[in-house]
């Protein structure tokens, strides 16, 4: 044999040996990245869901309910605007993927289509009852889907505080049990 086929096979084993190993390397690496590219996709769809559930509930949370629910219950009025956002309140309970906080938004829903058949048959009994029901529980998924948003926050930057659960939202600067200032910035305004 001569020197120069001694190279050509030498370099032929090593490169077969290269290719050999980069093949296995490479099941072993796709199947790690495979694995990485799965929690990615986890990841972003958490993330896609959380993001679905904030947007529902900012607009669920500005309808108006809280007033709609006052004004059928006190005067008994039904104003034009009633019906629109009662269907609003439908379509966002329906289509919004609201994972482990389904059930609340189920029932809520049930209250929303119930308000909003009232509402077209001006019956204002029955939308003043459905619009009590659905004020209510959208209050209670509002609080449960940003305590779950919030969850990784501390309570002095916005995340769950004790008293959450399902009231209003407290006055900027102001705790919602006492109306007194919780921060030495807003004592310092107030006084």
């Amino acid at each position: 044999m001569t020197r120069l086929t001694y190279v050509l096979l030498s370099g032929a084993l090593v490169l077969g040996l290269a290719l050999a190993g980069a093949a296995c390397t490479d099941d072993d690496g796709a199947e790690s990245n495979s694995n990485a590219s799965q929690q990615s996709v986890d990841d972003i769809s958490a993330r896609v869901q959380r993001n679905e559930m904030m947007h529902a509930i900012i607009e669920l949370d500005s309808l108006g309910l809280h007033d709609m629910d006052e004004t059928l219950n006190g005067t008994g009025e039904i104003d034009p605007s009633f019906a629109p956002k009662a269907r609003t309140a439908v379509r966002l309970l329906a289509l919004t993927d609201w994972g482990s906080h389904q059930a609340d938004a189920d029932a809520a829903h049930e209250q929303a289509v119930a308000l909003l058949q009232a509402l077209e048959d001006e019956d204002v009994e029955a939308a003043a009852d459905a619009a009590s029901g659905l004020h209510d529980l959208e209050h209670d998924l509002s609080a449960a889907v940003w305590n779950e948003l919030a969850a990784d926050l501390p309570p002095d930057a916005g995340g769950p505080q004790e008293h959450d659960g399902g009231s209003r939202t407290p006055e900027p600067g102001a705790t919602e049990a006492h109306d007194e200032p919780e921060t030495p910035a807003a004592t310092e305004d107030a006084e």
